[in-house]
């Protein structure tokens, strides 16, 4: 803390004071007082008499100070010593003697004047009191000043005050009173100087007020003096302001002084000084006399003549005298009077007697032993100093001229001796008693005096007295400006605060880039790293000058820096604010994860600011060069800037242009240019240390370069590419070997490789690629080498897995290939990636668009970062839009777009520019088949001139798109070719789909009566005879026309056989289906249909060849696969039994800490930084705040004024001046003025409402004409102040004399006065050895004065040296203690630590709630409550470590504030209690925000805001004076009690104030330690935290429960629903009539209504039964996710019902979830689990048994194929995976009904087919399956069932079959021609004639695509038409297929009025699609030379 080691050990003990914005009003600041100026009295040394002396002591004790001169400054003293002195001047202001003697004694006027101003000759007054002068000489002016009081009454008033003290008394005016009487103080104890002590400003009451506990008597107690006095001490020490006199007096009365060494020498010098102490035997004398005298005065008081003359003849002056009543009142008597100074004396005289130690000598043989003396009676508080001789030797007789001697005094009552002065000047007299004066206080001056003058007369031996006053120094007045200097100390701390919120969101925003891929993307898309780097820098700048600005407002208006220019200000902010930026850059590269970076950043950023704290603590020890070098921190060298701020401030400069380079300090080489300076060099530092850190170590993604780069000439100039251009012809890679072959089992050959088209230009060359993982097990890409050719989209194949996307990411550049290279357009990706990047695009498996940018805004970026001109940008934007059909959505955000837009749009962003080579990774992953073709569309247009590399896992896509088509497996090549090719090489050939009939389909109960997709339940309801089609019967009918043809499944009503290719080209096809054509109704089936092999079974077959399996049919692999889960199906996945009630909720609690348990130990880096990191930092900042500089070892310090460079001294009577030159104006002023002695020169102008001025502004002449003065041969200026007023003259040129930053320390020795010469020193006590160093120069005056003659002055002298004690072992605690603990800072960190941990709890709860992992724990049966209780437990056990780490680390650097046996507790208890509150006050902000880092920032931030600005505020607050300020306080203490941030904070820093004023007032013997856990200390803090903790947890959990959120209702009038489709209407009016009752899933006209009133569910109906597999199809934002979101419980019903199981979703939800299994769109699960923790874990909360539990997950396991994952994190799952682990969740307990959500989506085909057996095992069960899916092909095997989507409404319903029957378009045939540039005429002129009505679709080099209507066409004859015409056509060969159901539901897609398809309507109105529909513009565009429609 700035404080640490600053000027005064407890008076800076600064408290910080908040940021800014806690400035308060500018015009009305408290803070801010205008002090007069301050005069002082005067202080008598011993040599000036023993009464004057010990009255100064005990007026001093407060060193008060008076807006007027002081009778010892007074000018009429100084112009000649008590001389001319008149009446009026023992008056007081408003007299009333003139009053009396004008109205009473009828004397006129004229005569008043006369008497008041006679003349009072002093001197003969002495003469004629010569005998008794040393008794009374002094006490006369006293005495005066006693008679300034207005009556004996009011004296009588004051003492019967004093005699009454109570506790409710406040001390000022007890000490005021005293003032009054002993001192004669005028203004009774006159101001009080502002300190920084706390505990003394205005608050004696705190200090001295009641409930005292008496220490115990025993310490007062002492064996060698009387009870009498032991009596008395005990008085002393019990009231407060005796105990304060007492402790002045109780060293110099009863302390020992130790002399050494002990020789006959020294014993001479000590017996002189011993007569000055058996002066103090006065005492016992004046004891005497008293007894003898005082009944002699009050028998004249009360009887003499004289006094009744008095009485009767001046009634009112007796009265005025006596007792101010009126005469009426009748004369009063004297007897109180009397018994209080008869009591008075008699106390005085015991006390001389008794307990003043006369005999106070006590000879040592050495230093050492002196220093082991004085600890033994320090301990026993008898020591008062110890006196060395160092160079009188042990054997030496006479005392040697020069005297060199040191005094050693206990280090708390002397001045330090490690500085001469301030380190930098500030305004105030520096006056403070205890702290400034100690001096004066702890008696070194009076000891020094009564040593220096008894070597004065040892040494001339001379009798002679001169009696010695110092006088301190007027001071002008000035501003004190309470809040500059609290601010002053604590500005860097809040400076460095206030940006932690903008360091915070910096670092997330770039790791968060980082993090979700985005900056490589844009890396790749061409984006240079250095232009990143800078655009980060312009946006984070402009934010960070725009805080900097109002910074500067806030300082300005709030007065924090009023006098700074304020444009200076704002400059040094920005330096800051631009190293700030460059710091978050270089921490942001430590870190990948977006969460972590966030937590640590803010701790390092403040951490980094601690050193500053280090360096203000040894600021004595730290040189310049050790400054720069801590400013190579940031923060520190900011740190160092604000310090000059504020003490330029506190000095009334503030920092101009002018003085940037001057520094406040003296002798200091560092200043704010230079701290500016350090901060731009920090700057260029981080920014170079960032660009090589980035390089080498690039996290997660690119590629790193080698450490040594900066060296390497490629990296500054690029390499050559010499070698590259053979690179082609030396790697002809596959293409050397026509035919790679595999052997399988049976040794046939496969030919797995076509030949390369070698006529095409290559675009990217593959050339043995290895990457391996940095573990080194997992080979993803294993020595892969492939070509890719411009012209053509290669479409890139392999299961999950497999190496596809690894292989893309080393591609692009975002992973380091492990050897083996590839080549780009002829460039190698590892060195010359930038160039590559210039022609590369890229559309990543997940969307890389910005949220907040429109399409048309991502458009231009990229083409932008492409290096397109602005003309280009706009016509590719034009055209780019149209080609996507966005044209509408151009000013649209990207977040507002549909799924399937925001797919198109990056697909699109990856050609913009003119990509050469583009790579699409999972381009239409989990978009809809509608929008799959708009992005299919969009590659064919854009194939030409382009190489295009796309993966897939839809093999239709690759099978359509695909030019050639490269299938790998496990980081092998396993087949490169064109789809036929594959085909005919791998193929298996045509599906033969039959649908098996119901026998009566006319039944109108049983529904879907013309589907084909019947179900038996329903047969069976409508008590149909159902005669099930003979299989056998079936087979043997193919068998004999096709012999190789198999059965390969039977799903509910469907037989599928496969036919190889052969058959179809014999032509056995003609006859089959001639043959079941004309016996459909006897085989008992209702249709068939017949579809070619898809190439979803390449890839699966080619796994095993490439594994070397047995190749076998992919059927064979299925049947036998879903044999094994067969297996399991006695074992289902709900135990013996379900646990119910009290039970089950327990094993729910227990399961969800068990879950956050096993996540905090995996994620040992996020728990490091949320909850050990905060306790480590406190740990550095206690480090930091407690390693303070050595103490106790000060050094001996000659006492010499010459310390203090060029002087100022003033003298009188000397000749040789010279006076400075006056301009003749100022010459005028004094020639024409009236000047007086008392008013001798024009005033100056002190600070006021209008102008604030820290010193008083003085025009020209103030103080006097400039006085004579000369140069001395030492350098010092002399200045002769004979006759002139000197108060006025220091005080109204003060400001000039600082200005020349020199100390004015003076001395004005008086012309003698008999019978002794009295000398006045003045001093500045701003030289904090003035006062000994000119008491020293005094002395020496007068020993050399006193010579006798003929010896030389020059070799006489006197030196002192203050040598303090070292410090005892309990000062040395007590001073760590007061330098450290007092401080706010360590407070300030335990709140900055203690704000990190509670926010980092909600992280974990935001990544639930936003995965639904949250939502999916609710639905296993998980009450909120429970939930939550859970977690509020663990996060206590969790908060538990940070506290605890704190406490223990307080324990260990024994931090008595927080650590003292009764501090502990409060402490233990403030810890413990906020984590109780703070944590249920964070969660609802789980409710609000979606990024977790970002909730961690700003709730980090929250709370430091409400934590350190309420507590140092209020503290602040406390600070000032003001009633009105104060009771705002209190409001604002019990206000801000609401937070527990706040109850922290203010807690800590109230225990530590309660210990320093408890420690503070120790240094006066006093216990006033209140106990920390009462009310008003910590006591009301923790039981408001211990209500909040209950009342914010009540509150989250009724937010869970929707409790204050209403939903709005949604007026939405729906139009009457018609034109349905027969079936649906059929299905409505069943379910409405109630005959939906016997469903598992009724749902009723169930309505979702958005916002804007567009439904996105229109009043569906639809009946589930059990054993149902229920399929519902629709294009994205159809209303298939919102319908399962009511069904789930996941949002509102807008209208309408839904029964599961007989439980309404509206009142009984939780039900519903029992009996519900649901795998959300997106997986829900946890990154940190293992797939099998995840089972156990809902199979607990399903409430499967625990014993059982084990068996269930391996159940679940086995079921779904996780066998080999079950034991790895889900983190490290592929998609498919994650889609079984799901799947498998929602299979748990056995639920009825079981939702999935699109659950193969980014599967691999094989993962798809496992997950499809799962679910048709469920349906065996009889449970039911409703399914949504953006796979067609998955409904057919799938459903039952279905209904297709459109706007929230069923457009159809009804089997799979039955929908192609009824709305499918036909069949498909492909036709291939042989040869290569075949002539297509004669074929398309045949299919015209042969199949009328046929269209044709698509046309390429040698392929054909018709479509052909259904109705004229059967199968025998297609197939027998084309097999007769196969060789005349030369057709190579050909495929028919029915139309597939992607075309039916494209079909209707179109109707999708979402804006999402209003455009793409427009282009298909007329003509429907079927695989391809060109765009119009396709058509006419001359580019596409190689097709067209």
């Amino acid at each position: 803390f700035p404080s640490l080691s600053s000027k005064k050990t407890l008076s800076n003990k600064s408290w910080g004071l908040q940021r800014s914005q806690k400035a308060g009003s500018a015009f009305e600041n408290p803070a801010l007082e205008v002090l007069p100026k301050s005069h002082f009295p005067n202080k008598a040394m011993p040599s000036a008499g023993t009464l004057p002396w010990v009255q100064g002591i005990i007026c001093n004790a407060n060193n008060p100070c008076f807006r007027y001169p002081t009778p010892g400054e007074s000018p009429v003293m100084l112009a000649s010593h008590l001389t001319g002195l008149k009446l009026r001047d023992f008056l007081v202001d408003n007299e009333t003697f003139s009053d009396f003697l004008h109205h009473n004694v009828s004397v006129p006027s004229f005569a008043v004047e006369e008497i008041l101003n006679a003349e009072v000759n002093l001197k003969r007054v002495r003469n004629s009191f010569k005998h008794y002068y040393y008794y009374c000489g002094t006490l006369c002016p006293r005495a005066l000043q006693l008679a300034g009081m207005k009556s004996w009454s009011d004296m009588r008033q004051e003492v019967m005050f004093l005699t009454n003290v109570n506790s409710t008394s406040s001390s000022t005016q007890i000490y005021q009173a005293v003032s009054r009487i002993v001192c004669g103080h005028p203004e009774g104890g006159g101001l009080k100087i502002k300190s920084l002590n706390w505990y003394e400003d205005n608050n004696y009451k705190a200090l001295f007020g009641g409930n005292s506990t008496e220490e115990d008597a025993a310490n007062f107690y002492d064996n060698s003096t009387t009870p009498y006095c032991n009596e008395l001490l005990k008085n002393l020490e019990s009231s407060p302001l005796s105990r304060i006199i007492w402790r002045a007096l109780k060293p110099l009365l009863i302390g020992k002084i130790l002399y050494t060494p002990d020789t006959p020498v020294t014993r001479q010098v000590m017996t002189e000084v011993n007569r000055t102490f058996q002066e103090l035997g006065v005492f016992r004398d004046l004891g005497g006399m008293w007894e003898e005298i005082s009944p002699k005065i009050w028998t004249f008081m009360e009887s003499s003549q004289e006094m009744d003359l008095i009485r009767v003849s001046m009634p009112s002056l007796w009265v005025c005298l006596h007792c101010n009543e009126t005469p009426a009142a009748g004369p009063c008597q004297l007897t109180q009077a009397k018994g209080l100074f008869n009591c008075g004396v008699d106390v005085l005289t015991r006390a001389g007697a008794w307990c003043v130690n006369l005999d106070k000598l006590e000879p040592v043989a050495t230093e050492v032993r002196l220093i082991n003396r004085s600890m033994e009676l320090l301990e026993e508080r008898k020591f008062w100093a110890g006196i060395v001789f160092p160079e009188i030797t042990p054997d030496s007789v006479e005392l040697p001229p020069h005297i060199k001697y040191k005094i050693r005094m206990d280090i708390d009552n002397v001045e330090r001796t490690n500085k001469i002065k301030d380190g930098y000047w500030d305004p105030g007299p520096r006056a403070d008693p205890f702290e400034d004066m100690r001096y004066v206080w702890g008696g070194f001056v009076y000891l020094q005096d009564v040593v220096e003058q008894a070597i004065i007369r040892a040494l001339t031996g001379t009798e002679k007295k001169t009696g010695v006053y110092v006088q301190q120094m007027p001071y002008p007045c000035y501003v004190d400006d309470i809040f500059l200097r609290v601010m002053g100390r604590s500005m860097p701390l809040f400076m460095t605060l206030a940006w932690i919120y903008s360091v915070a969101v910096i670092i997330k925003g770039i790791v968060y880039e980082k993090e979700a891929r985005l900056k490589e993307t844009m890396r790749i898309m061409g984006l240079d790293n250095g232009i990143l780097w800078f655009s980060w820098f312009i946006s984070s700048l402009i934010p960070l000058l725009m805080s900097a600005g109002l910074l500067v407002l806030i300082l300005k208006m709030g007065n924090l820096l009023p006098y700074s220019d304020p444009s200076v200000v704002f400059v040094f902010l920005s330096v800051f604010a631009v190293v700030t930026i460059l710091q978050c850059f270089l921490i942001s590269t430590m870190f990948s994860r977006a969460n972590l970076a966030t937590a640590c950043g803010g701790i390092i950023y403040f951490t980094l600011y601690l050193p500053y704290v280090l360096c203000v603590a040894w600021q004595d020890y730290v040189s310049v060069s050790l400054k720069m070098f801590a400013s190579l921190l940031s923060p520190v060298a900011f740190g160092f800037g604000c310090e000059y701020f504020a003490l330029f401030e506190e000095q009334g400069v503030g920092v101009q242009w002018d003085n940037l380079f001057e520094s406040p300090l003296e002798e200091d080489g560092f200043n704010l240019t230079t701290s500016a300076f350090m901060m731009l060099f920090d700057t260029f530092l981080y920014g170079v240390m960032t660009w090589y850190i980035e390089s080498v170590f690039p996290g997660q993604y690119g590629i790193p370069r080698p450490w040594y780069f900066p060296f390497t000439k490629s990296y500054w100039f690029g390499e050559e590419s010499e070698e590259r251009r053979h690179a082609r012809s030396d790697h002809k890679g596959p293409s050397e070997s026509k035919c790679l072959t595999h052997a399988g089992p049976e040794g046939r050959c496969l030919d797995c490789m076509e030949e390369e088209p070698t006529h095409l230009s290559l675009g990217v060359s593959i050339q043995n690629l290895v990457k391996i993982y940095r573990d080194g097990k997992k080979v993803a890409v294993d020595g892969l080498t492939l070509n890719f050719f411009e012209g053509q989209i290669t479409s890139f194949l392999g299961h999950n897995g497999a190496g596809k996307t690894t292989t893309m990411s080393i591609l692009t550049g975002l992973f380091p290939p492990t050897s083996g290279t590839a080549f780009i357009l002829g460039k190698d990706i590892r060195s010359e990636l930038s160039t590559i990047r210039q022609n590369l695009g890229v559309c990543p498996q997940h969307n890389v668009l910005f949220d907040l940018l429109t399409v048309e805004e991502h458009i231009w970026f990229y083409a932008r970062l492409k290096g397109l001109s602005e003309k280009k940008v706009k016509e590719e934007m034009q055209q780019m839009v149209l080609d996507v059909g966005l044209p509408h959505k151009l000013k649209a955000r990207t977040s507002k777009l549909s799924g399937g837009m925001q797919r198109k749009l990056s697909v699109a962003l990856a050609f913009v520019g003119g990509s050469k080579v583009v790579i699409l990774d999972e381009p239409t992953a989990g978009v809809d088949p509608y929008s799959r073709r708009g992005i299919w569309e969009l590659l064919l247009k854009y194939r030409q001139g382009r190489t295009i590399i796309l993966s897939t896992h839809h093999m239709d896509e690759a099978d359509i798109l695909g030019d050639r088509i490269a299938i790998i497996s496990n980081g092998k090549l396993c087949c490169v070719g064109s789809s036929l090719f594959l085909k005919n090489q791998l193929g298996t050939g045509y599906y033969l789909t039959l649908v098996k009939k119901d026998v009566d389909s006319s039944l109108s109960s049983c529904r879907n009566s013309s589907s084909t997709g019947y179900s038996s339940q329903c047969a069976w309801r409508a008590s149909c005879i159902l005669v099930p089609p003979d299989v056998s019967v079936i087979s043997n009918l193919i068998m004999k026309h096709v012999p190789e043809a198999r059965l390969v499944e039977e799903i509910g009503h469907e037989l599928t056989y496969v036919l190889p290719y052969e058959a179809a080209r014999e032509g056995a096809f003609v006859e089959l289906f001639h043959e079941i054509d004309d016996r459909l109704s006897d085989l008992g089936i209702s249709s068939y249909g017949i579809s070619e092999t898809t190439l979803e079974e390449q890839p699966l077959k080619e796994k095993e060849i490439c594994f070397c399996l047995f190749v076998r049919a992919l059927c064979r692999l299925l049947s036998a696969e879903s044999r094994e889960t067969d297996l399991l199906s006695g074992m289902d996945g709900k135990g013996s039994y379900q646990m119910k009630g009290w039970k089950l909720i327990q094993q729910q609690f227990v399961a969800l800490l068990w879950k956050r348990l096993l996540i905090a130990k995996r994620s040992r880096k996020g728990f490091f930084a949320q909850i050990v990191l905060p306790a480590v930092f406190v740990c550095i900042a206690l480090m930091f705040s407690l390693i303070v500089p050595p103490f106790g070892k000060y050094p001996s310090l000659e006492l010499q004024p010459w310390m203090y460079e060029e002087q100022y001294t003033f003298i009188r009577y000397l000749d040789k001046w010279t006076t400075a030159s006056v301009p003749d104006t100022v010459l005028d002023i004094f020639l024409n003025g009236n000047w007086t002695m008392e008013n001798p020169s024009p005033a100056c102008e002190c600070s006021n409402e209008k102008i604030k001025k820290m010193l008083p502004v003085c025009p020209p002449g103030a103080g006097g004409l400039p006085p004579p003065q000369r140069e001395q041969n030492t350098g010092d200026i002399l200045q002769n102040l004979t006759d002139r007023n000197i108060s006025d003259y220091l005080v109204k040129t003060y400001a000039q004399i600082i200005g020349k930053r020199c100390l004015l320390h003076t001395l004005f020795p008086s012309d003698c006065c008999y019978p002794c010469a009295e000398t006045c020193v003045w001093f500045n006590n701003k030289g904090w050895h003035a006062i000994g160093s000119f008491l020293n120069v005094i002395n020496n005056a007068i020993l050399r004065a006193n010579l006798q003659d003929g010896e030389n002055p020059s070799t006489y002298g006197i030196t002192a040296f203050n040598h303090p004690l070292n410090l005892t072992k309990q000062q040395l605690s007590e001073v760590a203690l007061m330098t450290t603990s007092v401080d706010v800072l360590v407070s300030i960190c335990v709140i900055f630590a203690m704000s990190f941990v509670p926010a980092s709890f909600v992280v974990f709860l935001i990544q639930e709630r936003v995965s639904k992992a949250k939502h999916l724990q609710f639905i296993s049966g998980v009450k909120p409550v429970i939930y939550w209780l859970a977690n509020f437990v663990w996060d206590m056990c969790n908060y538990v470590v940070p506290a605890t780490l704190v406490i223990i680390i307080f324990i260990c650097f024994q931090q008595k504030s927080y650590v003292s046996s009764s501090n502990l507790p409060a402490l233990a208890l403030l810890l413990l209690l906020y984590g109780w509150s703070i944590t249920p006050l964070m969660y609802p902000a789980s409710f609000v925000f979606k990024i977790p880092s970002t909730a961690y920032v700003v709730l980090t931030s929250v709370n430091l805001f409400i934590g350190i600005n309420g507590s140092v505020a209020t503290f602040v607050l406390e600070l000032f004076t003001n009633n009105k300020l104060n009771n705002i306080n209190e409001i604002l203490k019990s206000v801000f009690l609401i937070f527990p941030h706040f109850c922290l904070g203010r807690g800590l820093i109230d225990m530590v104030k309660n210990q320093a004023m408890a420690d503070a007032l120790e240094r006066f013997g006093e216990n006033r330690f209140v106990s920390p856990l009462s009310w008003d200390l910590v006591g009301r803090n923790l039981f408001a935290m211990a209500v909040e903790g209950a009342v914010f947890f009540l509150i989250t959990v009724l937010i869970q429960y929707r409790f204050f959120i209403k939903p709005r209702p949604v007026s939405a009038k729906l139009p009457p629903v018609n034109d349905e489709d027969e079936d649906v209407t059929r299905e409505r009016q069943r379910i409405i009539s109630g005959g939906g009752q016997s469903d598992i899933l009724e749902i009723k006209e169930l309505t979702k209504v958005r916002e804007r009133g567009k439904p996105a569910v229109d009043r569906i109906c639809v009946g589930i039964p059990p054993g149902e597999c229920f399929g519902l199809l629709g294009v994205n934002g159809a209303g298939k996710s919102s319908t399962f979101k009511m069904l789930t419980g996941d949002t509102d019903v807008t209208g309408g019902e839904a029964y599961l199981k007989g439980n309404s979703i509206l009142s009984n939800i939780q039900g519903v979830h029992q009996n519900m299994g649901y795998c959300p769109q997106f997986d829900a699960i946890n990154e940190l689990l293992t797939g099998r923790e995840h089972l156990e874990f809902f199979a607990l909360l399903r409430g499967v048994p625990e014993k059982e539990v084990c068996q269930v997950g391996e159940w679940a396991i086995r079921k779904l194929g996780l066998v080999k994952y079950g034991e790895k994190y889900a983190g490290n799952y592929s998609g498919g995976n994650r889609r079984k682990l799901s799947t498998a969740i929602a299979l748990i307990g056995s639920p009825p009904v079981v939702f999935l959500d699109e659950p193969t989506t980014g599967m691999d085909p094989k993962a798809r087919r496992f997950l499809w057996n799962c679910a048709l095992s469920v349906i065996k069960e009889g449970r039911s399956v409703v399914l949504t899916s953006h796979s067609m092909e998955e409904c057919e095997a799938l459903c039952t069932r279905m209904a297709i989507m459109v706007n929230g409404r069923f457009r159809c319903l009804g089997s799979v079959q039955h929908l192609k029957n009824r709305f499918g378009d036909g069949y498909t045939i492909v036709v291939r021609i042989a040869g290569a540039n075949p002539n297509l005429k004669p074929v398309q002129e045949f299919f015209g004639l042969a199949f009328p009505g046929s269209v044709l679709k698509e046309k390429h080099r040698n392929m054909l695509q018709y479509q052909l209507p259904s109705s004229p066409s059967s199968l025998a004859r297609i197939f027998s038409i084309l097999s007769q015409n196969k060789k005349r056509l030369h057709i190579e060969d050909y495929s028919v297929s029915q139309t597939t159901l992607d075309q039916v539901f494209v079909n209707f897609a179109k109707d999708q009025s979402d804006d999402d398809h209003t455009k793409d309507m427009s282009l298909h109105k007329n003509q429907t699609v079927v695989d391809i529909a060109i765009l119009t513009s396709f058509l006419q565009d001359e580019k596409v030379k190689e097709s067209c429609v």
